[in-house]
């Protein structure tokens, strides 16, 4: 199954919202992994779609508006 843009976006909010609450050094490492995996991702479909983004922080803050349903 082809993923879209807002479980990409949903997966990459849920780890990042993660992250904060851990403090495993070893979960972090892991997890910091996945958060970068799933960050170039979601990039990568942003830029198919044609959806502009300034930077890394303008990216995430778009995956937050989409996860959340607000755009």
């Amino acid at each position: 199954m082809k993923e879209n843009l807002w479980q990409v976006a949903k997966k990459y909010v849920e780890v990042i919202e993660t992250i904060e609450k851990t403090t495993d050094p070893k979960e972090l490492r892991r997890l910091e992994e996945k958060r970068i995996e799933l960050h170039w991702k979601f990039i990568d479909m942003l830029t198919k779609q044609g959806i502009q983004f300034k930077d890394r922080d303008h990216a995430t803050r778009i995956a937050i508006k989409i996860a959340n349903g607000d755009l």
